[in-house]
């Protein structure tokens, strides 16, 4: 079901353009929409009138120019276009004195010609974002975000086109994202602050049900079949992390729990002045930033959330009290684990070590391995779940990483490491992107490959290279593929590695 609704939603975007349209003169102000239209006989196509500032306006006169080729109706307060027979009808509208005409195709069919836009919308400044909705009784089929100079809008579109709701940001951030849809049709927002977001619900009907302003960032979010809302944040500093989950629909908050903490001591030392000073009998411990995942539902209804608990200890074991210590004299020990929490609906877990690393009074200059998340993390499809994990050998007191190792991590359902499957390393931005396909294929890209492996057994089953420094793997689709964003735009890759076709371009990326 989730395949076939990707690989839908795919071709319906396909088909829609939201960034192309060139207003005419006689467009200033209101205009009809859709603004472009192609249709074929026997489809019935709504019709309205928006302004500039996405509200829609009433009380028109329409008319056709061919009633032959196509005919109007108004039903319950809708204005509906009946396409005949094959040609170009002109729809003119008068309202307050003022007339708008619109241009429409109808085509002779089975169907529309390959690439040919349905219908477009005049875009309320720059399109930030779009996403689908879920599907909900009387709710959009698809969110629009955009913003202008005054602020942000999000318009809720059906199928046809017709923005069925609008809603304005109430404050003038410029980083507004979407976050995800939610079980009932509607759609969760995030303004990004300096130190801080707050979070928009909006209802499918485009009325605000809360707003609450978190401090720090969002690193994971997910929503449960109860409309339970989870959210993992970080401190601006990523020292410290909380998980916090919310009734999506009345805004109350349900639990939250604090991730363990990772620290870094000093024993019989003090570092001031760019130097080591001996300070027998002295313990100090430092925060040290803490690496998450994101975070998920499986299917069970329980969320799940990888991280790092690292306890470093920097000791000099004879000195001098006041004296500089010489680095060869400090040694290091570290206790390292990567945990993974299962939580359950009512604010209980269960813990599982899925990699842990103890090595005791390492000299200066003595490799030793650091394991963390990387951030994705995504169910297997078979009760367990697929991590994504970063191996870095650092040096002890040298700051320069020796080199990185990349791996898919499968945990079972029981809480044991399946397998750990090597993937490419690779420079530049990470997009540790990971999808689930059919037939328990499993898909991963790092830097410019796409690795498509099997998630029973966690062998390599093919991979393709597309050529580019940095790709992401963000879909699954029919028949055994998936869809990459590339830098030109974003293509289905098919089974075994062939490309199909450049479906989407990039001013139609999905968030």
């Amino acid at each position: 079901m989730q395949l076939a609704f990707r690989h839908a939603i795919g071709a319906f975007l396909a088909l829609v353009g939201l960034s192309g349209f060139l207003a005419g003169q006689d467009d200033v102000r209101w205009h009809i929409s859709p603004v472009q239209i192609n249709i074929l006989p026997g489809e019935s196509r709504p019709l309205q009138l928006l302004d500039d500032f996405g509200h829609e306006l009433r009380e028109a006169t329409w008319v056709v120019d061919n009633p032959e080729l196509a005919t109007l109706s108004d039903e319950d307060g809708q204005t509906v276009l009946h396409p005949k027979s094959p040609g170009t009808v002109r729809v003119t509208v008068t309202r307050e004195g003022e007339m708008r005409a619109r241009d429409i195709t109808i085509w002779p069919g089975p169907g529309l010609p390959k690439g040919t836009i349905k219908w477009s919308l005049k875009p309320l400044g720059q399109t930030l974002a779009h996403m689908p909705a879920t599907p909900a009784e009387d709710g959009p089929d698809l969110y629009v975000l955009s913003q202008d100079s005054n602020g942000t809008y999000l318009q809720g579109v059906s199928a046809d086109g017709i923005q069925t709701s609008f809603w304005a940001l109430p404050e003038l951030a410029r980083r507004v994202e979407i976050v995800c849809g939610d079980n009932l049709g509607g759609i969760i927002l995030a303004a990004l602050h300096a130190d801080s977001y707050t979070l928009y619900v909006v209802g499918k009907d485009g009325k605000l049900r809360w707003r609450h302003t978190f401090a720090g960032i969002r690193v994971g979010h997910a929503v449960n079949n109860q409309n339970m809302l989870h959210l993992l944040n970080q401190s601006v500093d990523r020292k410290s992390s909380t998980l916090t989950v919310w009734d999506e629909v009345s805004g109350t908050e349900k639990f939250r729990l604090t991730l363990p903490e990772s620290h870094e001591n000093e024993v019989n030392l003090w570092g001031t002045g760019g130097k080591i000073l001996c300070v027998p009998g002295r313990f100090a411990s430092n925060l040290l930033e803490s690496k998450t995942s994101g975070l998920f539902i499986n299917i069970d209804g329980d969320a799940y959330v990888a991280f790092t608990i690292n306890t470093w200890t920097l000791a000099a074991e004879k000195c001098s009290p006041g004296s500089t210590v010489d680095s060869k004299n400090i040694t290091f020990s570290q206790n390292d684990n990567i945990v993974l929490w299962r939580i359950h609906p009512e604010g209980s877990y269960s813990s599982t070590v899925v990699e842990e690393a103890k090595r005791k009074k390492l000299v200066e200059s003595t490799p030793f391995p650091v394991a963390s998340p990387t951030g994705e993390i995504i169910p297997d499809g078979l009760g367990g779940v697929l991590l994504s994990v970063r191996w870095v050998n650092a040096e002890v007191l040298h700051d320069i990483p020796v080199r990185a190792d990349q791996f898919v991590y499968r945990i079972t359902q029981d809480g044991e490491v399946a397998y750990k499957l090597p993937l490419p390393k690779y420079s530049g931005t990470l997009h540790d992107a990971m999808v689930l396909g059919e037939e328990d294929v499993g898909f991963a890209t790092r830097g410019g490959l796409l690795i498509a492996f099997d998630v029973k057994q966690g062998s390599e089953l093919w991979r393709w290279d597309s050529g580019a420094p940095e790709i992401e793997v963000f879909a699954a689709t029919a028949g055994g593929g998936c869809a990459v964003r590339t830098p030109k735009g974003v293509i289905q890759v098919e089974k075994n590695g062939t490309t199909k076709d450049l479906f989407l371009n990039d001013s139609l990326n999905q968030p």
